[in-house]
């Protein structure tokens, strides 16, 4: 859409006249709907104010005159007397009597509560003013107005009764004691029914009630309403469109707050969901808060009305315009889309176009500077014609100094005779140089393909060479791996050389504590033998004795007998004692003999130990020597293993360069056979240079 309008002239007119003709009528329209509105919503603020401030002066007289009757009744020297004495236990019966005939009388001449009673300090009523209710003695210590109503005068939220389901609103004052006049001894509350046709006395206005204050729809018009909410947001009052949103409907606390801190117009949904514009005040003395509300249609009827008249309005004057502007922008611009046709015609090389203009104003000059145009392009056209076919003797003449087409006409004609001129001296040239480089190409490229076969005969060679060192590069990586693996073989035998010398110390070290251990051994055996000595002649000595014994036994005659038993008796163990010394020795003598064995066979192996410990330094001396042989064979292998790596990538090298020479032999012949191409292409172009020369004329 853009690009239309930037490229299309009567877009850029229809849209130019759109705004002059709109913008003035569209300025005066925004104004004006403007003004009406701000004018409407002043008049509707002002309305709303004065009814908000209306209705709320009048609830807040109505609670404080309410207010005040039941503080004022309070101080009745009749209720406070006999409730006094009730509440001490004087003449209760009396005083009982006393207390509802003075409630009687006193609601007989009140015109503001629906019912009244006093409650005692527990909260049982004592007294009401509607018998027919039947609620003396009921307890009333959990509700709100009997907890307050000890403390302060209290006005609470409107609620349905629990006596008898009347919405009504409790007003509690403290009853004091007319002995100590700051003890209370009971409260005094009336019921005041929202509904004023409930609050009815002897001669009692309907007038008087919450819903009829606030439902008073006069100057309200078909949708507006004013009515409470308490602290929670809920309904204390009756809706002008219905009954059942008492208490049950909640308006939205945060609009609200809105509307109570700021006093400008409010656009919001209702408690019913429509669009309604509204303001609001709290109750002086309550949580109470008063809203004033009309139906945004409604309020805003006419700015409404204007606003859909001024949109009709616009789209007639829209149409309107946009037809007028679409005439005239056709217009001026048939005859310009006209010259654009034939102009692009001509720039498609048409130079035959009719070209017929009627008007003569400056588009009709512009149609015969179109016609002018299309005379001097027919005739550069025939020119240029002319000089494509070759004729080259007319003569271009500029139609003015700021001719530049004509100039390089002319211009073009000039050069193209000289560097003709020139060509043909050149094909001459072309002619006799194209044969004797064709004599050169020919014989550079029979060289080139001798060359070429050479080369092939040598990168052959090369690669035959570069097999040889392949083989023999691996032949010399297998030597140089098994001198790596001997070199290892080699480093294991020395470490097992080394863990027998330090074995065969181990076991000469063992030799010779087993000599030391044999040869104390061999003492302690003689050591046994001087004992087995002594136990021999202890044996024979007791013996001796035993026989003593016995001869003095034999002495003592009755006595002795028992020393004769003691004597035998050792004479056994002395023969026993001598038996086993006897064999003690035999073993002894066994055990001396196999501990000389024995030195004689440790002397032995400790000779052997030494002899295979020189034997074990000789091979690890050998295997030393070995070793040292083998690493200087693995250097040896593995500097052979390089070399012949490096002789390898040599002959990589080589054979790659070869390849190359090759790759550049072939190339060289290709590139010679093109040039043989070249130079026979190059003796045609020559032949056909000469033939279109002859075409031109140049003489």
């Amino acid at each position: 859409m853009k690009k239309f309008i930037a490229r299309s002239i009567s877009a850029k007119l229809i849209i130019l006249f759109l705004i002059v003709s709109l913008l003035p009528f569209s300025i005066i329209g925004i104004f004006s709907y403007s003004r009406s509105k701000a004018s409407l919503e002043k008049a509707i603020d002002d309305n709303m104010t004065s009814v908000l401030n209306s209705r709320v002066g009048h609830v807040e007289n109505f609670i404080t005159v309410s207010l005040d009757v039941v503080t004022t009744a309070s101080s009745l020297s009749l209720f406070q007397d006999n409730l006094y004495n009730i509440s001490k236990g004087i003449d209760v019966e009396k005083s009982a009597r006393l207390l509802e005939d003075a409630m009687d009388d006193w609601a007989s001449n009140s015109h503001v509560f629906y019912r009244a009673k006093i409650l005692n300090l527990k909260g049982d009523v004592i007294a009401t003013t509607k018998k027919i209710l039947d609620d003396m003695g009921v307890n009333r210590a959990d509700t709100d107005y009997f907890r307050e109503g000890l403390k302060a005068p209290y006005v609470s939220e409107p609620y349905i009764s629990l006596d008898d389901n009347v919405p009504v609103i409790a007003y509690a004052c403290p009853v004091y004691s007319p002995v100590r006049k700051t003890e209370v001894i009971g409260v005094l509350v009336i019921h005041q029914a929202t509904e004023a046709k409930l609050n009815k006395g002897n001669d009692f206005s309907e007038s008087l009630g919450l819903n009829q204050m606030t439902n008073n729809t006069e100057g309200m018009g078909t949708s507006g309403e004013t009515y409470l909410v308490n602290e929670n947001g809920l309904i204390i009052t009756t809706s002008r469109f219905g009954n059942d949103f008492f208490l049950k409907r909640k308006v939205n606390s945060e609009m609200i707050q809105k509307l109570l801190t700021d006093a400008s117009l409010k656009k919001y949904n209702d408690y019913r969901g429509i669009e309604t514009v509204g303001k609001a005040e709290m109750i002086h003395g309550t949580k109470w808060t008063m809203l004033v509300e009309y139906d945004y249609n409604e309020a805003f009827a006419p700015v409404i009305s204007l606003s859909n008249t001024l949109l009709i309005v616009s789209a007639f004057v829209f149409v309107f315009v946009l037809l007028f502007a679409y005439f005239i922008a056709r217009y001026f611009t048939r005859p310009i889309i006209y010259l654009t046709d034939i102009a692009e015609k001509m720039a498609l090389g048409d130079m035959e176009q009719d070209i017929s203009v009627s008007i003569e104003d400056e588009i009709g000059d512009l149609a015969n500077s179109f016609i002018t145009l299309q005379k001097t392009m027919h005739e550069k056209t025939i020119l240029a014609k002319e000089i494509s076919e070759g004729n080259l003797l007319i003569n271009a003449q500029p139609l003015s100094d700021k001719d530049t087409m004509g100039y390089s006409f002319q211009t073009m004609v000039e050069k193209l005779r000289s560097q003709l001129n020139n060509i043909g001296e050149g094909i001459s040239v072309l002619a006799s140089s194209s044969s004797e480089i064709m004599a050169s190409v020919s014989q550079l490229a029979s060289s080139s393909a001798e060359t070429a076969t050479s080369v092939s005969e040598t990168t052959t060679t090369v690669e035959e060479v570069k097999q040889t060192a392949i083989i023999s590069n691996n032949k010399a990586r297998a030597v140089s791996d098994n001198a790596i693996r001997m070199t290892e073989i080699s480093k294991e035998g020395i470490k097992a050389i080394a863990n027998t010398l330090e074995g065969m110390n181990r076991i000469k070290h063992q030799m010779s504590a087993i000599a030391g251990m044999v040869v104390r051994l061999s003492e302690q055996s003689q050591t046994i033998g001087e004992i087995t000595a002594t136990v021999t002649e202890l044996a024979e000595q007791s013996n001796l004795l035993s026989v003593n014994a016995a001869i003095e036994a034999a002495k003592a005659g009755e006595q002795g007998k028992g020393f004769t038993v003691v004597a035998q008796e050792i004479k056994v163990l002395a023969s026993r004692s001598k038996d086993a010394t006897a064999q003690v020795r035999n073993i002894l003598h066994d055990v001396q003999k196999s501990i000389s064995s024995t030195v004689m066979a440790t002397e032995e192996g400790g000779k052997a130990v030494d002899e295979g410990m020189k034997l074990t330094g000789l091979s690890g001396d050998a295997i030393k020597m070995l070793t040292d042989s083998v690493i200087d064979a693995s250097n040896a292998a593995l500097q052979i293993a390089a070399s012949s790596q490096q002789q390898l990538e040599g002959m990589d090298q080589v054979v790659t360069a070869m390849e190359n020479i090759r790759e550049a032999s072939t190339q060289t012949v290709t590139s010679t056979q093109q040039s043989v191409d070249s130079v026979n292409e190059l003796q045609k172009v020559g032949q056909k240079l000469d033939e279109l020369m002859k075409q031109y004329k140049l003489r």
